[in-house]
């Protein structure tokens, strides 16, 4: 049986064979680092994503549909340590005892039954998902997480799957979409979150975890007739703010039209885009506020400023990014919206007007003012960029046949300045057919220091920095 795995959005191939020994070995210990990692940088960078499979020359159809696989790089005393292990989901046991590529995900779907597609979908024969998109700190555990429940658990220190976080409560584990980009209160120690219902009566459910508790508390649930797809949203100190995208989806269709999840959603400009603004108190709804359409994954941050909420949103024209994200294409840039609270008025401003994504803060100022954004550059523009959001001066890394990966923050131990930290990105090199970590200076947004992977790591998600506890 072949396997091939592949990196995406620019396609290069990697050894399965490479990639199943080297998860499969003990740490591997870094000898190649150029600079000096700072010394107070203790704790692990875990990077989730997908990883593009081949079984016999069949292939994934869309990246986001890959397999998940976990890598780490550990710091501790200015030394590091790489290691990487796919999550043992039922997508992955699927393709290595099955020998298949068809199972369920973003944009396949293997059911051709519609009774069968009923019950794969509202009651998932999956015991562990796919959860190829991020990673977080939930109820004591480190999660990977997708947009489907729940979220799988992971050990930290060898990354071995430890099963499903099994929340205890009456909300759904099924039957509905979660988002995989919750926000974190360090003042509440409450992590924020929400999903969607699907049904004949459609919900979006806002809640809330408290640190150590599996029981995720709802504070509204707003009924909705057809459901956006919302891959992120915002907080600020008193309201909770969904981006409401014209890119919305017939519940009903999820059962009937036996089609994968999101091909079953239309674009519909002439919703236009709603701002769905909650008191985080309350829960009530405070208005809804529409502007133009327009597409988004990411919410970059969002704020409190004179009666008005500042949103700032890495932008698409519209959702044909869903399809072109397999050719390597983000027409994307990044955009600040201003919103009265009191007469609905919405202007917007370009911050940064190149194709960018994964756009990046200091967590610390998370629903609060801040100054600086880091984002990853396309289209001419590769690397990656900081941007000052007052002054739209804009600091850049790139180094030539090299794209970047997400960027993370990590602040410096005491630190008082917003940019006062690093930036840690995983790099792959083209040219090389290589990968490294890349340690940057975030005040000055210089290299102070990299180190080189084992092996080529293949274009991925998001990441999260853990410090050791």
């Amino acid at each position: 049986m072949a396997f091939t795995f592949m990196n995406k959005p620019k396609q290069a191939e990697v050894s399965a064979d490479l990639l199943e020994e080297v998860a499969n070995r003990p740490l591997n210990v870094i000898s190649e680092v150029t600079g000096e990692i700072p010394t107070w940088l203790s704790g692990s960078l875990i990077r989730n994503g997908p990883i593009n499979v081949a079984v016999n020359g069949e292939k994934n159809g869309h990246w986001f549909d890959g397999l998940a696989m976990l890598h780490a790089f550990s710091f501790q005393g200015a030394k590091v340590n790489y290691s990487n292990k796919f999550l043992h989901t039922d997508a992955y046991r699927t393709v290595f005892e099955e020998g298949s590529i068809l199972y369920e995900g973003f944009a396949a779907d293997p059911c051709h039954s519609l009774f069968k597609r009923f019950f794969t979908l509202f009651f998932p024969a999956q015991k562990i998902p796919n959860a190829n998109v991020n990673v977080a700190r939930l109820a004591d555990a480190y999660v990977a997480m997708t947009e489907t429940p729940l979220p799988v658990k992971f050990d930290l220190q060898t990354l071995d799957t430890l099963g499903v976080l099994n929340y205890q409560d009456q909300l759904p584990k099924a039957k509905c979409w979660e988002s995989a980009h919750p926000h974190y209160d360090a003042n509440q120690k409450r992590t924020w979150n929400y999903l969607v219902k699907f049904g004949r009566n459609s919900f979006y459910t806002l809640y809330s975890l408290e640190d150590g508790s599996p029981v995720r508390e709802i504070l509204t649930e707003i009924p909705v007739e057809e459901p956006a797809y919302m891959h992120s949203f915002a907080t600020t100190e008193h309201y909770l703010i969904f981006t409401e995208f014209p890119f919305v989806v017939n519940p009903l269709d999820l059962i009937t039209k036996g089609k994968a999840f999101i091909k079953n959603y239309s674009w519909k400009p002439e919703k236009r885009t709603t701002f769905l603004v909650i008191d985080r108190n309350s829960g009530d709804l405070v208005g809804r506020y529409r502007t133009r359409p327009f597409f988004a994954f990411h919410h970059t941050n969002a704020f409190e400023k004179d009666g008005r909420i500042i949103l700032d949103i890495v932008t698409y024209h519209d959702a044909r990014i869903i399809d072109d994200v397999n050719e390597g294409q983000f027409p994307a840039h990044l955009e600040r919206f201003s919103l009265s609270l009191k007469n609905g008025e919405i202007a917007s401003d370009v911050l940064f007007p190149y194709s960018s994504e994964f756009p990046s803060i200091n967590e610390k100022f998370d629903g609060h003012p801040y100054r600086f954004a880091y984002v990853v550059g396309f289209g001419g523009k590769e690397g990656l960029h900081k941007i000052d959001t007052e002054t739209k001066e804009v600091l850049s890394w790139t180094e030539a046949n090299c794209s970047a990966g997400e960027p993370v923050f990590v602040a410096a131990p005491e630190s008082h300045a917003e940019d006062d930290g690093v930036i840690l990105a995983i790099i792959l090199d083209h040219a090389q057919n290589s990968s490294f970590l890349l340690v940057l200076d975030a005040k000055s947004f210089k290299e102070i220091a990299r180190a080189k992977a084992p092996h080529l790591i293949p274009a991925g998600l998001h990441a999260q920095f853990f410090k050791n506890l």
